[in-house]
Formats: structure tokens, sequence, C-alpha cells
């Protein structure tokens, strides 16, 4: 039947590049509401206070070179994917990435576009590392959180020409992740393709300690801008390959489209959906060295 429409694989990578520029924008919005220009609300309160059981999971919020009870060089934090791991990996992405794109000549000789090339999906995963997918009550680093949500919000509005000042702030603002000094050191220093893949499923193994089932997420759903798991989730599905509408290149072309119903589920608060979603990601992980 002739429909009139471009059903075409690329038209297809644009399609569910605009749904997740959308639906990304509109949870980054309501960051912004909650969190205000800072990321942080020092009224206090109920609503704004972290949730006590999250505290642990977010690792110290001392200075990583301080070698603190919450650096990822504790066998433990690494294992539990704390979020100081997550934005020690989140500035090694970073660092690759500036590597792909040493200056901003390199980045305005890319074609950079929705379902091409996957460094939007790095920058996306990069920035979500650092908390800025999803605003988390307490961060472990106030600056780099403001950073990851500035490097999300430029990939959702295609703002190519912020690129290359943002990447090189947020890796002057990691300087103590990027040093030799092992209490800044993630639990694996991977940053290919595949390695982000890997630690994409770490990250939806840790969601799914927390949120084994429907059950679990109708009784305690996350709480937006409290709990970490919104921003780990969305986190992991860019990781994937999802962050920005797919790549042209697929590490794996199924896990990349779980990658994408992540993003979407955590950007939509889609508490019914995203457990199917995690469960898929999981079977998908099963092919890899996790």
């Amino acid at each position: 039947m002739q429909t009139g429409l471009d059903d075409s694989p690329q038209n297809s990578r644009n399609r569910r590049g605009a749904t997740i520029a959308r639906t990304s924008a509109a949870v980054f919005a309501l960051a912004l509401m909650l969190t205000g220009c800072s990321g942080g609300d020092d009224g206090g309160g109920a609503d704004s206070a972290p949730a006590a059981s999250d505290n642990t999971d977010q690792g110290s919020a001392q200075d990583p070179s301080k070698g603190t009870q919450g650096s990822s060089k504790d066998p433990s934090t690494a294992e539990s994917m704390s979020v100081e791991d997550q934005i020690a990996y989140g500035c090694r992405l970073t660092d690759k990435i500036k590597n792909d794109f040493p200056d901003g000549q390199a980045w305005k000789g890319a074609r950079l576009d929705f379902g091409e090339d996957r460094v939007l999906s790095e920058l996306m995963s990069a920035g979500s590392l650092l908390g800025g997918a999803s605003p988390l009550g307490d961060p472990v680093n106030q600056e780099l959180q403001d950073l990851g949500r500035d490097l999300v919000g430029a990939v959702n509005t295609l703002k190519r020409d912020e690129f290359a000042t943002l990447v090189d702030s947020t890796i002057d603002t990691c300087k103590d992740y990027l040093s030799t000094d092992s209490s800044g050191v993630p639990s694996t220093t991977d940053t290919s393709a595949k390695g982000q893949i890997i630690y994409g499923c770490k990250l939806v193994e840790k969601t799914l300690k927390k949120y084994p089932d429907e059950t679990s997420w109708e009784s305690a759903p996350p709480k937006f801008g409290q709990d970490t798991a919104l921003n780990e989730i969305m986190t992991a599905g860019s990781l994937f390959g999802g962050g920005a509408g797919g790549t042209n290149d697929p590490v794996d072309a199924g896990l990349e489209e779980t990658g994408f119903e992540l993003v979407k589920g955590g950007s939509q608060l889609d508490y019914e959906g995203l457990p199917t979603t995690l469960d898929q990601a999981r079977e998908g992980c099963s092919d890899f060295d996790v």
C-alpha cells in the first residue's frame, strides 16, 4: 500500500532522533524548574531533599583527589556503580570525545545529525554520567552536574557550535578525575563503543537490583530529582547508542533500539513500560562480557 511516507531506515532514524529531542527536552525543562539554574535548592523541605536511601548510592561529595570513602578506588563503590564512579567514567568519555574532535574546526567539519554519528550519543552519555539527564538531589559535584545538563541540552537542541566549548570546560573541571591519582580512576577506563555498552549494561543491572519487577516500581517509584535511577536509566540508553536517535553503524542494533526506548521511557517517566524495557536490555546485554 502506498502511504506517501518515507519509511527508509535513514528517515526512521531521523524521526526517532526528533522524538528523543522532544522527550529529553521536556525532562530537561522540568529539571531546570526543579533545580534552578544552579541545579540545587538551598531552601530544603521534604520535596527538595534527597531521599536518605540515595545518599549512600551517590558516594562521597568530597574532592575525589582526597582519596575519600566514596572513591572509585574502593572495590565496593565500583561494584555498586556509585555516582562518583559514573562521574569518573563520564570524564574519561569526555576526554575520548576531545581526542576524536580536538578543536572547533574538527566539530565544524563533522556532519552531525540525529541518527548519524555516534558522537552525539557519546556527548549525551557523558552529560548524563555527570548527572545531566535527571537532576540529583544532592550532587557529588555541582559544577560537573551543571556542565552535564548543558551537554545534554546542547545535544537535544543540536547546538553544534557549543560542543567544543562545553567539552573543553568539562575536561578542565574533570581534572581531578583525569589525573593519574587512583582515586579518580573509574572501575573501567574502556571508553570504546563496546566498552560504553558494557558500562551501560552494568547500570542496567544496578537499576534492576533496586527495581527487580513491576511491583517494586509501583510500590516505590523513583522520585524525579531525588533518585539516581532515572538518570542512570537514560545514561544506559545513551551508552547503548540510543541517546540521539541512534547511529548509522550500531555495535548492536537491537540493544541500540532498546537504548532509545530507555531514554524515551526515562524522559517520559514511563514507570509502566520501563520494567519491560530494562528486562529487554538485560537480555541484550547477555551477548557482552559484563
